[in-house]
């Protein structure tokens, strides 16, 4: 999933992808409700987490999903260059 960013009138593509739901799911997490009582977070935000749709991450959440999920953050974040470059 790329993401893209608007800073001012300039548009630009992260090349930063997420991969909670595929770390939740080696784990037994299947769904968003599973994710939500593993972590305590409320039921919109393990939702989005599930659904891999976040535009920022805070380091005490990241902290949080790699202690439930058994990860290191590079697990849950992923960096793909852009092929242009």
């Amino acid at each position: 999933m790329f993401h893209r960013i608007t800073l001012g009138r300039a548009m630009i593509e992260s090349m930063i992808t997420v991969a909670i739901r595929e770390q939740a799911e080696k784990r037994g997490i299947t769904t968003a409700y599973q994710l939500q009582v593993a972590t305590g977070a409320p039921p919109s935000m393990a939702a989005k987490w599930f659904r891999n749709d976040m535009q920022s991450i805070g380091v005490k959440t990241l902290d949080r999903l790699c202690t439930v999920l058994k990860c290191k953050p590079n697990d849950l974040l992923k960096y793909e260059p852009d092929a242009s470059e």
